[in-house]
């Protein structure tokens, strides 16, 4: 089966795109969950890191403000004239500078990255305390930094003005190695990550899993309902044929005194043809839901206008009956590839419906054409009435099974709400798809369009195939 073919039946399986959906939406609300989960985690995990830095920096900055104030007010000594301070734990540097921006106290890990370092501190002034995160790029072609090329720094540095009196008389700077924490968040997020892509794949099997066994009583008693109609149709059709031709039989005997007996005959008659309609479009149904019919289209190429004209022709007592026109609009020939008796069986269906719902006075027409391309062929078939119309909201419900928009209407034109149903999985075994456009009250076109391969264009397919298999 080719691939196209296995995504075509797989569409086409109601149960099928039931079991996507519910995977879809379970493996939705599991993801949608994880993702929460993990990102609540992280969250939390940034700010209990974030902020354990920022209370390390505040406690160094409130020591070293505390010895400004001491040394100022002669209890602590000569805090301006310390040259040095010494770098405790992953502190960086420490700097302090007057208010002329000059550099007053200076401490760093590194004095040839100083220059680096001043240029995050410089024209940075603030009223208040302030920590901000910085990543210090070192040049990678300066030869000044060559045993710092590998090195990577990512600081989180607090600024904070020294008070005395009301005045700010310096600003001091501290910064701490921000670079491994910084580091195992990103690897926290990178193997949280990981795992909630690995529990979505689980949780998407799960799904599957969880969606089938929810669906597997439901596709039992569907099935069973099937078999039912279709051993239940096939049962039917005998008696229904014995009770129509018995009444048929009694219809041509001479008697025509008793006009009771007259008229029971015709309702009896109307009745059984009514009853073989709808089990004839219940087998229909019952053949396209199993997929071993559906697979077995008896394609051929053959010309489809003289059974469009022999169709017309056998509605010609109906439209007569009704007052209405119907015209057929087709090229001669028109070359099709496809089960012959599938597509009349389309056609009949589309006309008959259009027929059924034009009020006395109205108009129908066929169309077909076909346009031609470069490596396939589109059949197009479409019916246009001057009928009841149809609502936009059941335009969408239309091709659903038993569904009739006008169920007073329908019931007394003989419908079932079956053949549009039948009409479509006509259209999509081909490869096809049908569509409606109505207007109420104005009328409706049913249109069906189908690609296929011309016969010549398969022949040539086929050569070229066995010619390259010779060389081979």
């Amino acid at each position: 089966m080719k691939r196209a073919d296995f995504f075509k039946k797989h569409e086409n399986d109601v149960f099928a795109q039931t079991r996507n959906r519910l995977t879809l939406f379970y493996s939705t609300i599991l993801t949608l969950f994880l993702a929460v989960f993990v990102a609540l985690a992280l969250l939390i995990f940034y700010i209990v890191v974030n902020n354990d830095q920022e209370q390390t920096l505040r406690l160094l900055s409130d020591r070293e403000v505390g010895m400004a104030e001491r040394a100022l007010d002669g209890s602590g000594g000569a805090w301006r004239e310390q040259e040095r301070r010494d770098l405790s734990g992953n502190q960086v540097f420490y700097y302090v500078t007057g208010n002329e921006d000059e550099l007053i106290i200076n401490n760093d890990n590194y004095e040839e990255l100083r220059e680096l370092y001043m240029d995050v501190v410089e024209e940075w002034e603030t009223d208040g305390i302030e920590v901000k995160k910085v990543e210090i790029d070192i040049p990678e072609n300066d030869p000044l930094f060559e045993d710092f090329k590998e090195l990577e720094l990512n600081l989180m540095v607090l600024a904070r003005p020294v008070m005395h009196e009301g005045d700010r008389i310096a600003m001091l700077y501290l910064a701490v190695d921000n670079t491994f924490y910084t580091s195992v968040i990103k690897w926290t997020v990178v193997i949280f990550a990981g795992m909630t892509i690995l529990f979505s794949a689980i949780g998407l099997l799960v799904s599957r899993w969880m969606s089938k066994r929810a669906l597997e009583p439901v596709e039992i008693a569907y099935n069973l309902q099937r078999e039912f109609v279709s051993n239940a149709s096939h049962e039917l059709r005998t008696p229904l044929s014995v009770i129509l031709s018995a009444a048929e039989a009694l219809g041509m005997e001479n008697d025509k005194s008793n006009p009771f007996r007259e008229k029971m005959l015709g309702t009896l008659k109307h009745e059984v043809k009514r009853m073989s309609g709808l089990i004839t479009e219940l087998l229909a149904l019952a053949k396209s839901d199993s997929e071993q019919k559906s697979l077995k289209l008896r394609k051929e190429q053959f010309d489809i206008r003289p059974a469009a004209e022999q169709m017309v022709e056998s509605f010609t007592n109906a439209i007569r009956t009704k007052g209405l026109s119907l015209k057929l609009d087709a090229p001669v020939p028109i070359e099709v590839v496809g089960d012959r008796d599938k597509l009349i069986q389309l056609m009949y269906i589309l006309t008959d419906n259009a027929i059924k719902y034009t009020s006395a006075g109205g108009h129908v027409e066929i169309k077909l054409k076909k346009q031609n391309h470069k490596k396939h062929d589109d059949f197009i078939f479409s019916v246009s009435d001057t009928g009841i119309g149809i609502s936009l909201e059941d335009q969408k419900k239309v091709f659903e099974r038993f569904y009739r928009a006008d169920k007073t209407r329908s019931r007394k034109e003989g419908g079932y709400g079956l053949g549009l149903s039948i009409a479509q999985s006509i259209a999509e075994a081909h490869g096809g798809a049908i569509e409606v456009e109505s207007v109420p009250d104005r009328g409706s076109v049913f249109s069906v369009k189908i690609s296929f391969e011309p016969e010549a264009v398969q022949q040539a397919r086929t050569t070229e195939a066995s010619v390259k298999q010779t060389l081979i």
